[in-house]
C-alpha cells in the first residue's frame, strides 16, 4: 500500500494564498474593477476646497514656524545689545571718573602755576610747569600765544582767561568716556529696533494663527457659501502675511 508523505492542507494552504495575493494585486493596479462614476458638481467643488485648504494650512504651518524663529532671534538680539549698552555705560562711568580726576589734578597744577608766576617764584613755576600733562602743556602753548615771556618761558602778565576753556584741551580719559557713551547709545538703538521687529513678527505669528484657524474650520460648515468665504479670507490673510514676511528684515 502506497504511503503519501506530503503534510495534509499544505498545497490547499498556499493556493489560498497565492490567490489573496493576486486579489492585492489586482486591487492595487485596479484591474477587473469597474470604471469610477463621474462625480457631480458638488463633489468636484468640494474636492477642490479641500485642495486649497490643504495648501493654505501648509504654507501658514511654515509661516509660523519661520515668524516664531525670527521673533526668538531677534528677541536675543535686543537682549545682546541691551548688554553691550549696559556695558558700554558702565565703562563710560568709569572713565568719566578717571578725566574728573585728571581735570582736578591739572586745574589744581595749574593754579599753584600761576600762583608762583604772580609771585616771580620762576623755580617754582619751572618746577611745576615740567609737571603739566601733555593735554595741559598743549593748550597752555596756545593760550599763551604771543604773550611776552621771559628766559624760562614763563609770562610776564598772565593773559586773560585758561588754557581749560581752549578746545585744545581735551582730557584723554573723557574723550574715552564720550566713546563709551556714545556706543551705548547706538547699543540701545540697536535693541530698539531688534524689539520693534521681535513685536512685528509677533504679530505676524497671530495673523497666520487666523490663518490656520479660517482654514480649518471652513470645510465644517454646510453652506456653500460660507466655505467659500472663509477659504478666501484665510488666503487673503495669508497673502498679506506672506508679503509682509519678506519685506521684514530677516535674522540668522
Amino acid at each position: 500500500m502506497p504511503c503519501d508523505l506530503s503534510w495534509p492542507g499544505t498545497m490547499d494552504d498556499d493556493e489560498s494564498l497565492l490567490d489573496k495575493v493576486d486579489q492585492v494585486v489586482d486591487d492595487v493596479l485596479a484591474e477587473g474593477m469597474d470604471p469610477p462614476e463621474p462625480e457631480d458638481r458638488w463633489e468636484r467643488r468640494q474636492r477642490l476646497l479641500d485642495s486649497w485648504t490643504a495648501i493654505i494650512l501648509a504654507i501658514a504651518a511654515i509661516g509660523t514656524a519661520w515668524v516664531a524663529f525670527q521673533a526668538s532671534q531677534w528677541s536675543g538680539a535686543q537682549s545682546d545689545a541691551q548688554s553691550a549698552s549696559a556695558i558700554a555705560r558702565s565703562d563710560a562711568g568709569r572713565a568719566a571718573t578717571e578725566a574728573t580726576s585728571d581735570e582736578i589734578v591739572d586745574s589744581q597744577t595749574w593754579l599753584d602755576w600761576v600762583n608762583a608766576v604772580s609771585t616771580g617764584d620762576k623755580r617754582r613755576a619751572g618746577f611745576l610747569k615740567e609737571r603739566f600733562s601733555p593735554t595741559l602743556a598743549k593748550a597752555q602753548l596756545q593760550w599763551l600765544g604771543s604773550a611776552a615771556l621771559d628766559s624760562q618761558g614763563n609770562p610776564n602778565s598772565i593773559p586773560k582767561g585758561t588754557p581749560f576753556d581752549l578746545p585744545t584741551y581735551i582730557v584723554p580719559a573723557q574723550a574715552k568716556s564720550d566713546a563709551f557713551a556714545a556706543a551705548a547709545e547706538a547699543k540701545l538703538a540697536e535693541a530698539d529696533v531688534a524689539s520693534s521687529n521681535a513685536t512685528k513678527f509677533v504679530l505676524l505669528a497671530v495673523l497666520f494663527a487666523l490663518v490656520l484657524f479660517f482654514a480649518s474650520v471652513a470645510t465644517k460648515f454646510p453652506a456653500p457659501k460660507t466655505q467659500v468665504a472663509l477659504i478666501l479670507a484665510s488666503l487673503l490673510l495669508l497673502l498679506l502675511g506672506v508679503v509682509r514676511m519678506l519685506l521684514l528684515p530677516q535674522s540668522f
